[in-house]
């Protein structure tokens, strides 16, 4: 598995990954599915990688401190999102390997720490960050029009996965 920035080339894999990750009819989860306008929006705020075995099974969205793509994120804080791996390469530690790059590339950004937001349906991904050493941080708990954002943060001063 290799870790590469996104192409415009994989932008419409971007979008078919965070529509199967994070669209449907249950609570919490968006009904309008992801297209070119959303990828740009991420790229134009911050950085894409994707996660490649022989075709485009993963990738996260990555934004530097200051970065407007941000939403749960202070002023010293990177934030990555759009964490999504294609249902049948879960398990894999792909997602993982993503976070890590992920964390990788806020260290670049001078960052103090880096957060990310989460639905609270999503307890497979929590239990990924919290393995990783994000905790949750719910006095930032917030909210939008489709439900309930959890806050998470990883402190990068102190962190030994480098």
């Amino acid at each position: 598995m290799k870790i590469r920035p996104a192409t415009a080339a994989d932008d419409a894999r971007i979008a078919e990954l965070w529509t199967e990750g994070y669209c449907g009819s249950a609570p919490g989860q968006r009904s309008t599915p992801y297209g070119p306008t959303d990828v740009d929006a991420s790229r134009a705020a911050g950085s894409l990688f994707v996660a490649e075995e022989e075709t485009v099974v993963g990738v996260i969205a990555c934004y530097p401190p200051g970065a407007e793509g941000r939403q749960t994120a202070g002023p010293d804080e990177a934030e990555i999102s759009r964490l999504a791996v294609t249902e049948p390469f879960r398990g894999r530690r792909i997602g993982r390997a993503l976070v890590r790059h992920g964390l990788q590339v806020a260290r670049g950004t001078g960052a103090e720490a880096v957060v990310l937001w989460s639905r609270p349906h999503q307890t497979g991904a929590h239990r990924l960050y919290r393995s990783l050493g994000f905790l949750r941080v719910p006095e930032r708990d917030g909210r939008d029009p489709i439900g309930e954002q959890w806050v998470f943060r990883y402190q990068l001063d102190n962190d030994a996965t480098g």
